[in-house]
């Protein structure tokens, strides 16, 4: 396999690199490019921004960790944080076993990258992270996630307003409208509340319920989990999801003689889940959100 070395300019908020990847790599930005689906100029020099690639594990780790830092102001401005309740995890690209997760009782507005705890398959805090407790069923739901699914890498969860109130239905959202077809067919329902979760079999039951290809999950009388293979794709489905529970009550209130709901036909709703709901598309779709917080508070990447 050949190898060759780029130089990347990055936006302001980036530092300049350079990064050696492979063909291989090569090959995904392209599909990257073809997923996203962009317009630029006839030379081929305007091109969208990508999931950079890296050298090595630190390089990947530290970036990994500054947009799941990210992640967390981005949710405090949507107003999904709720007292200690929330989390999001992601795994470490050194040992897949162990993952990264918010400390317990640190307001998701307050979250930087030194804040972020390591913990490892048996919910022990290790040295590499902050020294900081972690909620307990915040592990029982993220660890059977992460070992039941090892193509996800990241997994969400908060008490958002919308997707509680959903969830009392204990039913996936319709295929209503453009938005909601990022979830045509990859989004499970836990048909069941078995209260504060605090055993892992409880999740795993949760994990067997995602299956094994959906990256979404309602669970019924709680609230939602959205996974993804980065945590900008999680964290943006997370946002896509909780306002597709907004708009389908709102259809659901609206709904009478003469309005009825129209839905979204399978062909189409297939083609723009390809096109609209793709791991690059989610990804893409979250940095305007990272770019947000890293300005009004570069501190969260320390």
């Amino acid at each position: 396999m050949t190898t060759s070395t780029v130089t990347i300019t990055k936006s302001p908020l980036h530092e300049t690199s350079k990064v050696e990847y492979s063909t291989q790599a090569e090959e995904q930005k392209t599909n990257f490019f073809e997923d996203v689906h962009y317009l630029g100029d006839k030379e081929g020099k305007v091109i969208i921004r990508s999931p950079p690639t890296f050298s090595n594990k630190e390089e990947e780790r530290k970036y990994q960790k500054q947009h799941l830092a990210a992640a967390f102001r981005v949710f405090a401005k949507q107003g999904f944080d709720e007292g200690v309740a929330g989390h999001i995890s992601l795994r470490d690209p050194f040992n897949p076993e162990h993952f990264w997760i918010n400390p317990l009782s640190t307001h998701f507005s307050q979250i930087r990258v030194s804040d972020l705890v390591l913990v490892n398959e048996k919910g022990e805090v290790l040295p590499e992270g902050a020294q900081s407790a972690i909620n307990g069923p915040a592990f029982a739901i993220h660890s059977e996630i992460h070992r039941a699914r090892p193509d996800l890498n990241a997994a969400c969860h908060a008490h958002s307003v919308y997707g509680k109130a959903f969830s009392c239905f204990g039913r996936p959202i319709e295929m209503l409208y453009q938005d909601a077809l990022r979830f045509y067919k990859d989004i499970a329902v836990y048909p069941r509340f078995g209260g504060t979760v605090l055993s892992t079999e409880e999740g795993a039951r949760i994990a067997k319920a995602l299956g094994p290809t959906m990256r979404n999950i309602i669970l019924q009388n709680h609230g939602m989990i959205t996974c993804g293979k980065t945590v900008d794709e999680a964290a943006f489905l997370f946002i896509a999801l909780d306002r597709c529970c907004h708009a389908q009550m709102m259809a659901n209130a609206a709904a009478c003689p003469g309005f009825e709901k129209i839905y979204i036909r399978d062909e189409e709703a297939e083609f723009t889940h390809r096109k609209s709901g793709n791991s690059s598309k989610m990804w893409l779709a979250f940095q305007p959100y990272y770019d947000q917080v890293v300005k009004e508070d570069p501190t969260v990447l320390h």
